[in-house]
């Protein structure tokens, strides 16, 4: 090549310093937009891993359509997302809803509006698939769950060609606006209930006398309810004269809602409670079943103990373990999403005083269960 007598030789290095980068930068955007179809199979094949991080690296949409989704790992990767400005859609298929997943719960409670959609004549919304920034796309067998990964045989394959993407992009389109139509219905339908059956607050006068707001503990006794108290003092009585590092909680829904029943609560120790059911009783198994199931299950228990553990990550939060006894863990317990922030205030090895329904018995690999839990002090 004539080098042109105008151009001096730094000049000439500078010329082919750009050309030679303009090159290298042409060629790696060419491979990075138009990467080659990537096929990958599961047990234990990178397909989840692989979806993590496209969501990690994209900048404007994700739209997701799955039968069903219960992958804790996935939803944090899109809670994040979010927090980023990254708009997200998903589709379920409807019967999901019903079986209040607590990953679909972490969505709906997190603004992710997961929209659910159901099939035609009884049919099902069994698509899995989804699209990131327009450009690639991920479809296959795999479904999004946490057994997928670990047991399942699977297979996903990641698409970035764009006329393949715009015939499933126009497919979204349809069914998304279909889940916005049957939601709208949905909600129609759950007025026209609450409507027709007068519901609304209870009002005082529409009790039973089995049947009393908090602070009526002295009239429940006086008509004959010994198993049942009251929320009345328990953060005075647990607080010693000493303890100055206590902090209270109180429930001002409960107190301003005041048709809202009283739960019914059972005046036993955690100590007592393991003697009926725990390793020292001296029951049958069948005995204590019966029991269980007459006097126990779906009651209410307010109890003390120390936090032995909590749930780490975002889609687990609401998991906390008690320790009564010793080292090891005694109940489990479960929040709903109106108690994050006082679950979030916890750390392991404080002391609470909490509430909660007693829903199942220990096991051999298993604790007590306790649901709807509230925490009415931390110290």
């Amino acid at each position: 090549m004539k080098i042109p007598t105008f151009m001096k030789k730094n000049d000439l290095i500078a010329f082919l310093y750009s050309l030679s980068l303009s090159i290298v930068i042409t060629l790696f955007v060419s491979k990075t937009l138009y990467a080659k179809t990537e096929v990958l199979f599961s047990p234990k094949g990178s397909i989840k891993d692989t979806i993590i991080k496209t969501i990690i690296s994209s900048e404007e949409t994700i739209d997701i359509a799955a039968f069903t989704f219960t992958a804790g790992d996935i939803a944090e990767a899109l809670y994040n997302a979010k927090g980023r400005g990254v708009k997200i859609r998903i589709i379920i298929d409807q019967k999901q809803d019903k079986k209040r997943c607590q990953v679909l719960e972490f969505l709906k409670e997190e603004g992710l509006d997961p929209q659910f959609l159901k099939g035609n004549i009884g049919g099902s919304m069994n698509n899995t698939f989804a699209i990131f920034d327009g450009k690639l796309l991920v479809t296959g067998s795999y479904n999004w769950t946490e057994y997928a990964e670990k047991f399942n045989y699977e297979n996903a394959i990641f698409i970035d060609e764009s006329e393949v993407i715009e015939e499933y992009e126009k497919e979204y389109e349809s069914l998304y606006d279909k889940s916005i139509v049957q939601k709208a219905r949905r909600l129609e339908q759950t007025e026209s209930q609450i409507a027709a059956s007068g519901a609304g607050t209870v009002s005082g006068s529409s009790m039973s006398r089995s049947q009393s707001v908090p602070g009526n503990v002295s009239k429940a006794k006086e008509e004959g309810e010994k198993d049942v108290i009251s929320d009345d003092n328990i953060a005075a009585s647990f607080a010693g004269k000493g303890d100055k590092h206590i902090t209270t909680f109180e429930d001002k829904k409960q107190v301003e809602n005041v048709g809202e029943l009283q739960k019914p609560f059972l005046n036993i120790t955690f100590n007592e409670f393991d003697k009926i059911f725990g390793n020292e009783s001296e029951l049958k198994m069948s005995e204590k079943k019966r029991l269980w199931k007459d006097k126990f299950e779906g009651k209410y228990v307010r109890w003390t103990g120390r936090v032995g553990y909590k749930g780490i990550a975002v889609y687990d939060w609401n998991k906390v373990g008690i320790r009564h006894k010793d080292s090891n863990i005694d109940v489990n317990l479960r929040f709903d999403y109106t108690k994050q922030k006082k679950v979030l205030r916890l750390n392991v090895g404080d002391v609470i005083t909490y509430t909660g329904k007693l829903v199942s018995l220990r096991g051999l690999f298993s604790h007590y269960r306790l649901d709807d839990v509230d925490v009415l002090q931390i110290r």
